[in-house]
């Protein structure tokens, strides 16, 4: 990517990857092209409901948070993409 933040191995449709300040959230390239809105409307969700803090977004690839990744929270976040998209791969 152009300011040198590469993905995990993405080996699913959402992945998470654990930071020093927080977790990001990698997008496979079937929901980065074939779902941005979602992946916007997603982004929404984590910062006004669950209450993301300092959240930023690379692209439709990737969204990044501060704080923690509970086991909570990434069944939440799984739940709200298989709510949303038909098949999609969660792991």
């Amino acid at each position: 990517m152009e300011n040198g933040h590469a993905p995990p191995p993405l080996l699913h449709d959402v992945n998470f990857e654990l930071t020093s300040d927080g977790y990001e959230i990698w997008f496979s390239d079937h929901i980065a092209s074939d779902h941005p809105v979602l992946v916007d409307e997603f982004a929404d969700w984590l910062q006004d409901e669950v209450g993301a803090m300092n959240l930023g977004q690379i692209d439709h690839n990737c969204v990044l948070a501060d704080g923690v990744l509970s086991d909570q929270l990434r069944q939440e976040i799984w739940a709200w993409w298989a709510a949303r998209v038909d098949g999609v791969d969660l792991g």
